[in-house]
């Protein structure tokens, strides 16, 4: 889920005004990548609203439209995390072609992805890692969603285990790419080591993580609290469903950043 080095999410201008943090993304890309995430949130908060108690005792399909709601924004999470993958992949699979044809990569990542050495070896395999690890978490979220379906209320556990597990995943991975921010230089390509001025220069891109991050912590909680033996009252279900709904604001936050960064940011320029 969210979805970087340098966070990628950071990085919407068309040219880099010798600023390594800068990389081209294509007015498509954008759209897609920062629509996809934005949707994502926002159905997470229709979903969320769905298991308050009464909208369940008001409208008879609410725990169906809320699984739904939560089917269609994993997905659109998943669709965002395979973009960010699929154009950065440079570590433990291939390159593609645009990447041989320009140094894209090499300034956005700060790896040579012609490197031999151990060291780029190894922070490129770090950079795909955490794709991935957003990647499952997006996937956990769509196959536990699917498992909030009342058709299969006999596996709600087994649904509520994926979330919580892809929720995990999730803040994780950008508990990692914050760190990874923290030691990137907007200036020296080969300073990797964590510095408090990295944070400053890559601030937006880091509360794009931490928003995202905060989201799967919401969801993590909530969804524990959300077992059966956490929900015998009206009162303890609410709760879950407001730790839910939190969740979503700041997935949605996140997402409503990376249209600035895509869209308002790159205006100004």
């Amino acid at each position: 889920m969210m979805s970087n080095n340098v966070n990628e999410r950071d990085i919407p201008a068309e040219d880099s005004h010798g600023n390594l943090l800068e990389a081209p993304y294509s007015i498509i890309w954008r759209i897609l990548h920062g629509i996809s995430y934005l949707i994502g949130g926002l159905t997470f908060i229709c979903g969320s609203c769905m298991y308050f108690t009464k909208v369940i005792a008001e409208y008879d399909q609410a725990l169906n439209a809320g699984a739904w709601f939560y089917i269609v924004g994993s997905a659109a999470f998943l669709i965002a995390d395979l973009q960010d993958w699929f154009y950065y992949r440079i570590g433990l699979f291939i390159i593609s072609k645009r990447q041989k044809e320009n140094n894209t990569v090499s300034n956005t990542n700060h790896v040579d992805k012609e490197s031999k050495t151990c060291s780029d070896r190894y922070r490129r395999v770090q950079i795909d890692l955490n794709y991935l690890a957003s990647i499952l978490g997006s996937i956990l979220y769509l196959a536990g969603s699917v498992l909030f379906l009342p058709k299969y209320s006999d596996d709600i556990i087994a649904g509520d285990v994926l979330f919580i597990t892809g929720s995990a995943a999730i803040y994780l991975s950008e508990a990692w790419k914050i760190y990874r921010l923290a030691c990137t230089s907007a200036v020296d390509p080969n300073d990797t080591h964590f510095h408090f001025q990295n944070i400053r220069h890559n601030l937006q891109a880091i509360f794009i993580s931490f928003f995202a991050g905060l989201g799967g912590v919401f969801y993590f909680v909530g969804t524990i609290l959300f077992l059966p033996q956490y929900t015998s009252t009206d009162f303890s279900e609410n709760r879950a469903a407001a730790l839910f709904l939190c969740g979503g604001i700041f997935f949605s936050l996140a997402g409503l950043l990376l249209q600035y960064r895509y869209f308002c940011r790159c205006n100004r320029k």
